[in-house]
Protein backbone atom coordinates (compact mmCIF):
# COMPACT_ATOMS: atom_id res chain seq x y z
CA UNK A 1 0.00 0.00 0.00
CA UNK A 2 0.98 3.20 -0.61
CA UNK A 3 2.70 5.46 2.50
CA UNK A 4 2.70 9.06 1.58
CA UNK A 5 -0.02 11.34 1.53
CA UNK A 6 0.58 14.71 0.21
CA UNK A 7 -0.58 18.15 0.22
CA UNK A 8 0.20 20.68 -2.01
CA UNK A 9 -0.30 24.35 -0.69
CA UNK A 10 0.34 27.45 -2.85
CA UNK A 11 -0.96 25.71 -5.46
CA UNK A 12 -3.48 28.33 -7.45
CA UNK A 13 -0.70 30.08 -8.72
CA UNK A 14 1.29 29.65 -12.29
CA UNK A 15 3.25 26.35 -11.40
CA UNK A 16 0.09 25.07 -9.28
CA UNK A 17 -1.86 23.02 -12.16
CA UNK A 18 1.71 21.48 -13.57
CA UNK A 19 2.51 20.06 -9.94
CA UNK A 20 -1.24 18.15 -9.27
CA UNK A 21 -0.71 17.16 -12.71
CA UNK A 22 1.85 15.35 -12.58
CA UNK A 23 1.17 14.04 -9.11
CA UNK A 24 -2.75 12.65 -10.22
CA UNK A 25 -0.54 11.21 -13.36
CA UNK A 26 1.01 8.60 -10.82
CA UNK A 27 -1.91 8.65 -8.03
CA UNK A 28 -1.72 5.04 -7.89
CA UNK A 29 1.57 5.92 -5.97
CA UNK A 30 0.28 7.61 -3.29
CA UNK A 31 -2.46 7.51 -0.19
CA UNK A 32 -3.75 10.37 -0.82
CA UNK A 33 -3.12 13.35 -3.11
CA UNK A 34 -4.84 16.79 -2.06
CA UNK A 35 -4.44 20.74 -2.48
CA UNK A 36 -5.32 22.80 0.66
CA UNK A 37 -7.69 25.91 0.04
CA UNK A 38 -8.66 29.33 1.62
CA UNK A 39 -12.31 29.49 1.31
CA UNK A 40 -12.43 31.99 -1.13
CA UNK A 41 -10.02 30.00 -3.83
CA UNK A 42 -12.10 26.94 -3.69
CA UNK A 43 -13.48 27.81 -6.95
CA UNK A 44 -10.01 28.05 -8.69
CA UNK A 45 -9.60 24.59 -8.20
CA UNK A 46 -12.34 23.28 -9.99
CA UNK A 47 -10.43 21.47 -12.92
CA UNK A 48 -8.05 19.89 -10.54
CA UNK A 49 -11.17 18.39 -8.43
CA UNK A 50 -13.23 17.07 -11.50
CA UNK A 51 -9.65 15.30 -11.90
CA UNK A 52 -9.73 13.92 -9.07
CA UNK A 53 -7.55 15.68 -6.57
CA UNK A 54 -9.04 16.26 -2.93
CA UNK A 55 -9.47 19.95 -2.19
CA UNK A 56 -9.00 20.51 1.51
CA UNK A 57 -10.75 23.81 2.75
CA UNK A 58 -8.48 25.59 5.77
CA UNK A 59 -5.73 27.68 7.00
CA UNK A 60 -2.18 26.60 6.05
CA UNK A 61 -1.53 28.38 9.71
CA UNK A 62 -3.52 25.35 11.74
CA UNK A 63 -2.54 22.26 12.30
CA UNK A 64 -5.96 20.55 11.68
CA UNK A 65 -5.43 21.46 7.90
CA UNK A 66 -2.38 19.28 7.46
CA UNK A 67 -4.04 16.02 9.52
CA UNK A 68 -3.70 12.98 8.00
CA UNK A 69 -1.27 14.18 5.51
CA UNK A 70 2.53 12.90 5.51
CA UNK A 71 3.73 14.94 3.27
CA UNK A 72 3.94 18.53 2.80
CA UNK A 73 4.85 20.92 -0.74
CA UNK A 74 5.03 24.47 -0.75
CA UNK A 75 4.99 26.46 -3.87
CA UNK A 76 4.07 29.79 -2.29
CA UNK A 77 4.72 32.62 -4.04
CA UNK A 78 7.03 35.74 -2.98
CA UNK A 79 4.73 37.20 -0.21
CA UNK A 80 3.64 34.37 1.76
CA UNK A 81 6.88 32.46 1.56
CA UNK A 82 7.46 34.69 4.70
CA UNK A 83 4.85 32.45 6.42
CA UNK A 84 6.55 28.97 5.84
CA UNK A 85 8.24 28.82 9.79
CA UNK A 86 4.97 28.99 11.07
CA UNK A 87 3.27 26.79 8.47
CA UNK A 88 5.85 24.11 8.96
CA UNK A 89 5.44 24.22 13.10
CA UNK A 90 1.56 23.72 11.96
CA UNK A 91 2.38 20.47 9.64
CA UNK A 92 4.51 19.32 12.29
CA UNK A 93 1.79 19.31 15.27
CA UNK A 94 -0.42 17.75 12.59
CA UNK A 95 2.10 14.57 12.36
CA UNK A 96 3.37 15.80 9.18
CA UNK A 97 6.85 13.91 8.72
CA UNK A 98 8.21 15.48 5.39
CA UNK A 99 7.83 19.16 3.83
CA UNK A 100 9.16 20.76 0.80
CA UNK A 101 9.63 24.48 1.26
CA UNK A 102 8.57 27.01 -2.14
CA UNK A 103 12.29 27.33 -3.32
CA UNK A 104 12.20 25.83 -6.82
CA UNK A 105 15.06 28.06 -7.98
CA UNK A 106 18.64 28.63 -6.56
CA UNK A 107 21.19 27.31 -4.56
CA UNK A 108 20.99 29.31 -1.54
CA UNK A 109 24.09 27.69 0.16
CA UNK A 110 26.51 29.96 -2.03
CA UNK A 111 28.26 33.01 0.09
CA UNK A 112 26.10 35.37 -2.58
CA UNK A 113 22.81 33.85 -1.62
CA UNK A 114 23.58 33.89 1.71
CA UNK A 115 23.10 37.79 1.17
CA UNK A 116 20.88 38.34 -1.03
CA UNK A 117 17.09 40.29 -0.45
CA UNK A 118 15.38 38.19 -2.52
CA UNK A 119 16.35 35.15 -0.93
CA UNK A 120 15.59 36.08 2.54
CA UNK A 121 12.58 34.94 3.73
CA UNK A 122 13.89 31.58 2.14
CA UNK A 123 17.29 31.87 3.95
CA UNK A 124 15.00 31.84 7.15
CA UNK A 125 12.82 28.96 6.22
CA UNK A 126 16.01 27.09 5.82
CA UNK A 127 17.46 27.48 8.90
CA UNK A 128 13.75 26.55 10.57
CA UNK A 129 13.73 23.15 8.85
CA UNK A 130 17.20 22.96 10.59
CA UNK A 131 16.43 23.38 13.70
CA UNK A 132 12.89 21.72 13.91
CA UNK A 133 14.81 18.40 12.33
CA UNK A 134 16.90 18.58 15.48
CA UNK A 135 13.96 18.66 17.79
CA UNK A 136 12.44 15.90 15.97
CA UNK A 137 14.41 12.54 14.50
CA UNK A 138 11.53 10.96 12.52
CA UNK A 139 10.75 14.81 10.43
CA UNK A 140 12.95 15.32 7.33
CA UNK A 141 12.81 17.75 4.39
CA UNK A 142 14.17 18.45 0.61
CA UNK A 143 15.00 21.21 -1.14
CA UNK A 144 14.56 21.35 -4.88
CA UNK A 145 16.89 23.71 -7.23
CA UNK A 146 16.24 23.89 -10.49
CA UNK A 147 17.43 27.34 -11.35
CA UNK A 148 14.83 29.39 -13.39
CA UNK A 149 11.58 27.82 -14.92
CA UNK A 150 12.49 27.67 -18.16
CA UNK A 151 8.79 29.26 -19.21
CA UNK A 152 9.62 32.74 -17.26
CA UNK A 153 13.30 33.14 -19.36
CA UNK A 154 10.82 34.76 -21.52
CA UNK A 155 8.67 36.57 -18.07
CA UNK A 156 8.48 40.73 -17.26
CA UNK A 157 10.17 39.79 -13.88
CA UNK A 158 13.36 38.46 -15.60
CA UNK A 159 13.36 41.94 -17.77
CA UNK A 160 11.53 41.06 -20.84
CA UNK A 161 8.62 43.81 -22.13
CA UNK A 162 7.01 42.03 -24.67
CA UNK A 163 5.19 45.03 -26.16
CA UNK A 164 8.51 46.44 -26.70
CA UNK A 165 10.02 43.41 -28.53
CA UNK A 166 12.96 44.15 -25.72
CA UNK A 167 14.57 42.59 -23.16
CA UNK A 168 16.46 45.20 -20.48
CA UNK A 169 19.22 43.35 -18.18
CA UNK A 170 21.29 44.49 -15.69
CA UNK A 171 24.42 43.00 -15.91
CA UNK A 172 26.40 40.87 -18.35
CA UNK A 173 24.03 38.94 -21.08
CA UNK A 174 26.49 35.97 -22.05
CA UNK A 175 26.02 34.94 -18.15
CA UNK A 176 24.86 31.18 -18.56
CA UNK A 177 21.72 31.00 -16.59
CA UNK A 178 20.29 26.96 -15.67
CA UNK A 179 16.80 26.06 -16.02
CA UNK A 180 14.02 23.29 -16.01
CA UNK A 181 10.65 23.63 -17.66
CA UNK A 182 7.39 23.51 -15.21
CA UNK A 183 6.69 19.89 -16.62
CA UNK A 184 10.01 18.66 -15.97
CA UNK A 185 10.33 20.35 -12.42
CA UNK A 186 6.53 18.96 -11.63
CA UNK A 187 8.06 15.30 -12.52
CA UNK A 188 11.44 15.00 -10.73
CA UNK A 189 9.54 16.64 -7.42
CA UNK A 190 6.98 13.45 -7.32
CA UNK A 191 9.99 11.75 -8.21
CA UNK A 192 12.11 13.08 -5.17
CA UNK A 193 8.22 12.00 -3.27
CA UNK A 194 8.68 8.32 -3.97
CA UNK A 195 11.90 8.35 -2.22
CA UNK A 196 10.95 9.94 0.65
CA UNK A 197 11.45 7.27 3.80
CA UNK A 198 8.68 5.67 4.88
CA UNK A 199 6.28 7.73 7.61
CA UNK A 200 7.72 7.29 11.17
CA UNK A 201 11.26 6.03 10.47
CA UNK A 202 14.19 8.02 12.06
CA UNK A 203 16.04 9.48 9.73
CA UNK A 204 20.13 10.03 10.09
CA UNK A 205 20.34 12.37 6.93
CA UNK A 206 17.29 14.37 7.48
CA UNK A 207 17.76 17.45 4.58
CA UNK A 208 17.48 15.70 1.14
CA UNK A 209 18.89 18.58 -2.22
CA UNK A 210 18.30 17.67 -5.54
CA UNK A 211 19.78 19.97 -8.43
CA UNK A 212 17.46 19.34 -11.39
CA UNK A 213 18.57 21.54 -14.13
CA UNK A 214 18.05 20.65 -17.64
CA UNK A 215 19.51 22.99 -19.81
CA UNK A 216 21.57 26.09 -19.44
CA UNK A 217 21.62 28.95 -21.84
CA UNK A 218 23.17 32.71 -22.03
CA UNK A 219 20.61 35.73 -21.97
CA UNK A 220 22.00 36.65 -25.35
CA UNK A 221 20.62 32.96 -26.79
CA UNK A 222 17.45 33.17 -24.78
CA UNK A 223 16.34 36.27 -26.81
CA UNK A 224 18.10 35.05 -30.32
CA UNK A 225 15.33 31.97 -29.20
CA UNK A 226 12.59 34.26 -28.17
CA UNK A 227 12.86 36.13 -31.40
CA UNK A 228 12.86 32.91 -34.05
CA UNK A 229 9.34 32.01 -31.95
CA UNK A 230 8.02 35.38 -32.01
CA UNK A 231 9.09 35.54 -35.72
CA UNK A 232 10.30 39.18 -34.54
CA UNK A 233 13.76 40.63 -33.38
CA UNK A 234 13.83 41.57 -29.95
CA UNK A 235 16.51 44.00 -28.73
CA UNK A 236 18.26 43.84 -25.62
CA UNK A 237 18.90 46.66 -23.51
CA UNK A 238 21.94 46.20 -20.99
CA UNK A 239 22.64 48.34 -17.51
CA UNK A 240 25.06 48.23 -15.08
CA UNK A 241 24.53 45.32 -12.20
CA UNK A 242 24.83 48.22 -9.84
CA UNK A 243 21.89 50.37 -10.88
CA UNK A 244 19.38 46.96 -9.86
CA UNK A 245 21.01 47.05 -6.66
CA UNK A 246 20.84 50.81 -6.10
CA UNK A 247 17.14 50.85 -6.85
CA UNK A 248 16.70 47.48 -4.70
CA UNK A 249 17.96 49.40 -1.83
CA UNK A 250 15.70 52.63 -2.75
CA UNK A 251 12.46 51.06 -2.62
CA UNK A 252 13.58 48.63 0.31
CA UNK A 253 14.03 52.22 2.50
CA UNK A 254 10.49 53.34 0.79
CA UNK A 255 9.32 50.57 2.61
CA UNK A 256 8.02 49.01 -0.63
CA UNK A 257 8.64 45.51 -0.20
CA UNK A 258 6.83 44.36 -4.08
CA UNK A 259 9.64 46.24 -5.96
CA UNK A 260 12.27 45.81 -3.67
CA UNK A 261 12.23 42.24 -4.45
CA UNK A 262 11.43 42.62 -7.90
CA UNK A 263 14.73 44.55 -8.13
CA UNK A 264 16.91 41.86 -5.78
CA UNK A 265 16.00 39.41 -8.84
CA UNK A 266 17.47 41.69 -11.35
CA UNK A 267 20.28 42.39 -9.59
CA UNK A 268 21.23 38.44 -8.40
CA UNK A 269 20.34 37.47 -12.48
CA UNK A 270 22.83 39.86 -13.78
CA UNK A 271 25.41 39.76 -10.49
CA UNK A 272 28.83 38.58 -12.05
CA UNK A 273 29.23 36.75 -8.96
CA UNK A 274 26.85 34.41 -8.73
CA UNK A 275 26.36 30.86 -10.40
CA UNK A 276 23.02 30.17 -9.29
CA UNK A 277 22.86 26.05 -9.28
CA UNK A 278 26.59 25.09 -9.46
CA UNK A 279 27.50 21.93 -10.74
CA UNK A 280 26.86 18.59 -10.51
CA UNK A 281 22.95 18.34 -10.68
CA UNK A 282 21.41 15.51 -10.09
CA UNK A 283 19.20 14.72 -13.30
CA UNK A 284 21.12 11.28 -13.78
CA UNK A 285 19.40 9.89 -10.46
CA UNK A 286 16.00 9.97 -12.45
CA UNK A 287 16.89 8.13 -16.09
CA UNK A 288 13.59 7.28 -17.02
CA UNK A 289 12.52 11.52 -17.13
CA UNK A 290 13.53 12.88 -20.35
CA UNK A 291 13.51 16.75 -20.43
CA UNK A 292 11.81 18.91 -22.95
CA UNK A 293 13.80 21.30 -25.00
CA UNK A 294 13.75 24.87 -23.69
CA UNK A 295 12.08 26.16 -26.83
CA UNK A 296 9.25 23.70 -26.11
CA UNK A 297 9.13 25.60 -22.55
CA UNK A 298 9.26 28.68 -23.88
CA UNK A 299 7.11 28.27 -26.67
CA UNK A 300 4.65 27.25 -23.89
CA UNK A 301 4.57 30.52 -22.35
CA UNK A 302 4.86 32.62 -25.25
CA UNK A 303 2.04 31.14 -26.76
CA UNK A 304 -0.43 31.31 -23.65
CA UNK A 305 0.22 35.16 -23.21
CA UNK A 306 -0.17 36.13 -26.59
Amino acid sequence: MPSQSVLLIGASGWVGPYFSAEFLAQKDKFARIAILSDASKVSKFEKEAAAGTEIVVGSYLEPESFKGFTTVLSILGNFPMKLQPQIIDAAIAAGVTHFYPSEFGSDLSQPIALKQRYFRDKQTTRRHLEKVAKEHDTFGYTFVMNGGFAEFAAHPAFGFVKEERKLEFWGRTDRVQPFAGVKDVAKYVVATVLTIPQPGTVQTSQERQFKIPTTAYTWDEIVAIISRLEGVEYQIVRHPNEEAYAQMAKHAKEGNVEEELAWALKAFLGDPNADPVPKPWNNDKFPDIVPEDLEVSLKRYLDATQ
